[in-house]
């Protein structure tokens, strides 16, 4: 029998890392805090800028809540494809499907990030049918990403260093 979705699994077996969100944000605020790396509060009169704004990368970004007329990108040749999958609540099964494919056609020579859904936004658990995670799971194919818990304010950040090539280590 052939396990489910097992370009995912596949791809959860590299670099993985588990999410920790902005306790009482909305699924906009923290769609907006994930692409700027800010709290919601600083992102409001332009202040924010997105990961790919920042990086100056060609970018084709479909985004699940409205984004600021400033930040959209539309490239035909982009260097990053950002697409915010909805619907999983509905039908998680074939969500996952879907994004299982797509991760089979992901060019094996790109770097490749996907990232969960919310575990609790607006207090509600989402999927409604499946069980609840801790936190969003962080899941990357292509650049270093050593730590196992990040911040959603670092996922901007990560992303971004990943489009520019800038390598920041901790110190120790």
């Amino acid at each position: 029998m052939r396990p489910f979705c097992p370009h995912l699994a596949k791809l959860a077996l590299g670099t993985a890392a588990t999410v920790a969100v902005l306790e009482g944000a909305s699924p906009a605020q923290l769609e907006a805090a994930l692409f700027c790396g800010l709290l919601p509060e600083f992102i409001s009169g332009g202040r924010g800028l997105p990961f790919w704004l920042q990086a100056e990368a060609a970018a084709h970004v479909q985004a699940e809540h409205p984004l600021p007329s400033s930040w959209r990108a539309i490239s035909k040749q982009p260097r990053l494809e950002w697409r915010t999958i909805a619907g999983l609540s509905d039908d998680p099964a074939a969500v996952l499907s879907a994004l299982d494919a797509a991760v089979a056609q992901a060019d094996a020579g790109r770097a490749l990030v996907v990232l969960s859904t919310w575990a609790l936004a607006d207090g509600r658990v989402a999927p409604r049918h499946a069980a609840p995670l801790d936190r969003p799971v962080l899941l990357i194919r292509g650049f270093e990403q050593p730590k196992t818990c990040v911040g959603i304010l670092e996922v901007a950040g990560i992303l971004r260093r990943a489009l520019t090539g800038e390598v920041l280590t901790d110190a120790l």
